[in-house]
């Protein structure tokens, strides 16, 4: 079984990428850790619950909440694409089970200093702010993760927050930078792969024909994806941007790329927060280009109907 911590700013695709996971039973989930993005850091902390509680966890499965700023920047956050709950103004009602007293943080060192003998896997999808801070005050737990699967940046594709940068770097490029040049091994769901797997009507119809109660709600997240989409871009198929991380641990076939070193842009201008592989064999950042947009969906229905 597969180890993993989850750091997210639910969001609509994060919420779906946690659906996706406590869905599968190949992994386990250790903690849900938060942080400040698509919207407000007690926002996505609340969501967080909110999904949990969908998925039908009470605080055995813990959820923290993590930094509520970006390391220097000004914060940036992202209704236009989530919504001003970030769940695209879906009615929920308030979770019932509490946050963890843990700070973020201090879960992500905690759980990954335990697993030193067994290494975790790090699936981030939301700016990089917890992780960051984290190998910063104890650079010790790198023993304990075994890779770190992440959904940020952009190359061909550009960006989607400004014309160079994708959302989850930009918010937060510095601490992008530090995970980036960590040297831990990365594998990255950059916009040059999420924007080839779209959320198509037959696909949502595959989503809703699983039936349960969490793949419901997973495909009222994906539709509303769709229609902030159409009204920010003009596309009708969201991308599947963060829901990718989750199947790329469960089906890592389904993905393909180049090895590389990977450079963020931190000096503020035009190109702040872009990111620039640098394509070697010798790279430890696996940046994928191309995806089985197909396999990638059947994999999600898959997970999904998991639920017991």
């Amino acid at each position: 079984m597969n180890c993993v911590i989850i750091d997210c700013d639910p969001g609509l695709d994060d919420a779906v990428a946690l659906l996706a996971a406590f869905g599968g039973k190949a992994l386990d989930v250790k903690a849900i850790t938060t942080v400040a993005g698509n919207v407000k850091g007690p926002q996505t902390a609340e969501n967080a619950r909110i999904v949990r509680e969908l998925a039908g966890f009470d605080t055995s499965l813990p959820v923290c909440a993590g930094a509520p700023r970006p390391l220097l920047r000004d914060p940036v956050t992202a209704e236009d694409f989530h919504g001003s709950t970030g769940l695209g103004d879906i009615p929920f009602p308030q979770p019932e089970h509490p946050l963890s007293d843990t700070h973020a943080v201090n879960m992500i060192i905690e759980t990954c200093k335990a697993a030193a003998g067994d290494p975790l896997t790090l699936i981030i999808t939301g700016p990089m702010t917890n992780v960051a801070l984290a190998l910063t005050m104890a650079p010790e737990i790198a023993d304990g993760i075994k890779e770190i699967v992440l959904m940020g940046g952009a190359d061909s594709e550009g960006g989607n927050i400004t014309p160079f940068s994708e959302f989850n770097v930009y918010a937060d490029p510095h601490a992008a930078a530090a995970v980036f040049g960590s040297g831990l091994p990365i594998r990255c769901l950059s916009l040059d792969v999420t924007h080839g797997v779209r959320a198509t009507p037959d696909r949502l119809e595959l989503i809703r024909a699983v039936g349960n109660p969490q793949a419901n709600v997973a495909a009222q997240f994906l539709e509303a994806s769709c229609k902030l989409e159409f009204s920010a871009n003009g596309s009708r198929d969201a991308p599947l941007h963060d829901p990718s991380t989750i199947i790329a641990v469960t089906r890592p076939d389904l993905f393909t790329g180049r090895r590389a070193h990977v450079e963020v842009v931190t000096e503020v201008g035009e190109q702040f927060g872009r990111t620039i592989p640098h394509f070697a064999e010798d790279g430890p950042v696996l940046w994928y280009e191309q995806a089985d947009s197909e396999g990638v969906f059947d994999e999600l229905a898959r997970l999904l109907g998991e639920f017991e």
